[in-house]
């Protein structure tokens, strides 16, 4: 009977890890209400026309829209919020009306180039201009290629907490030791993955404390997402599953 327990415990771990890492990869792949309430990280864009326009001490009219389905990337006008998942990113001009980019593997957080991309013709230097360059937010090159590694590290993670999941589900000694591999491996995956998207975010988040000239803030506020925080439980879910693998995988005989 503490067998069948010790082993329980391990997958109901590594399965309630799987659900999270599911969850956090489909943050943001349509505007539906679970997936827009996960992100790996969500930028406020509403204080931003003051701090243009305190910046070029000139009026910015259009520099938003108000068109949920405008297309992104086109110079149609910046949204109130973006969010980003790990295949797309979203822009929002209320909480519940957005619209999505084309989905890709292991989408890169860029936000310099969207805000860029969606700022109307007309004020494509002034934005420019008042974005600071020293600031880890504008480096789209840096943040790419770190939360794309970020990615792919979670990725196997999530693959790897299937493996051990399914695999301890048939009882015998060579299944409950390649759940302990799995879990292993896969608990190392999330912990350096997470690690990797939380420095890297955090970094970006440096865009909070700057100012315009005249030390208006620029109004740009941007928050770590849901994804990351389910991304680290599941890595303590998984990483405390080996245990019980480990225990059953050494004591069970057939």
């Amino acid at each position: 009977m503490r067998g069948e327990v010790c082993i329980g415990s391990a997958s109901a771990l590594s399965f309630v890890s799987l659900l999270l890492l599911i969850f956090a990869h489909v943050g943001q792949i349509n505007t539906d209400t679970v997936p827009r309430g996960v992100s790996i990280a969500t930028i406020n864009m509403t204080g931003f026309y003051d701090g243009l326009r305190s910046a070029i001490t000139d009026p910015t009219p259009n520099l938003f829209t108000n068109v949920s389905t405008a297309p992104l990337g086109q110079a149609a006008g910046l949204r109130n919020t973006y969010s980003w998942g790990f295949y797309k990113y979203c822009a929002y001009t209320e909480s519940h009306l957005g619209s999505c980019t084309n989905q890709t593997f292991g989408f890169p957080f860029q936000p310099f180039e969207a805000i860029v991309g969606d700022t109307p013709t007309r004020y494509q230097i002034q934005v420019r201009y008042v974005l600071p360059e020293e600031s880890t937010f504008v480096h789209s090159g840096y943040l790419a290629d770190y939360t794309r590694a970020g990615f792919w590290l979670v990725f196997l993670g999530t693959l790897s907490a299937g493996i051990a999941f399914l695999s301890g589900l048939y009882k015998s000694t060579m299944t409950f030791m390649m759940s302990t591999v799995f879990s292993m491996f896969g608990a190392g995956c999330l912990l350096i993955g997470a690690s990797i998207l939380t420095a890297v975010l955090n970094k970006a988040k440096s865009i909070n404390n700057y100012t315009v000239i005249n030390g208006a803030p620029l109004g740009i506020e941007m928050s770590i997402g849901p994804a990351i925080y389910l991304i680290w439980t599941a890595f303590v879910l998984l990483f405390i599953s080996m245990g019980p693998y480990l225990i059953s995988c050494s004591t069970y005989r057939k």
